[in-house]
């Protein structure tokens, strides 16, 4: 894309790939702010009076509290979690992949 002569072309790419990291971010966005739901609960009901209260309040703090240690995520097809971290690796991936294609590009150019 950098090394594009044709400016028309290289703007469409650099479009093209803003739009496609943006779309995947905010798709990341989503599971984290999911995922962070969790730390909210934990510190509400950590903040909660508790104990001079019915037993029926006690134990539904306790069933709540339990509950609020598993976190939960959004995870498409059971295989990645949706959140900044993976974000980050797939992003890193990517990168890394491109950079290979790119210099195996460039070296059969040079052998030619």
């Amino acid at each position: 894309m950098l090394k594009n002569n044709d400016v028309k072309k290289a703007v469409s790419f650099a479009f093209m790939f803003i739009i496609e990291n943006l779309t995947l971010f905010f798709l990341y966005q989503n599971g984290q702010r999911i995922f962070n739901q969790n730390e909210v609960l934990r510190k509400y009901l950590a903040k909660l009076p508790w104990t001079n209260k019915p037993r029926w309040f006690r134990q539904t703090v306790h069933i709540m509290m339990t509950r609020a240690n598993v976190d939960t995520e959004m995870k498409p097809y059971g295989i990645f979690v949706l959140n900044y971290v993976s974000f980050k690796d797939i992003m890193k991936f990517t990168f890394s992949v491109g950079n290979v294609l790119y210099t195996k590009k460039l070296r059969s150019q040079v052998q030619q």
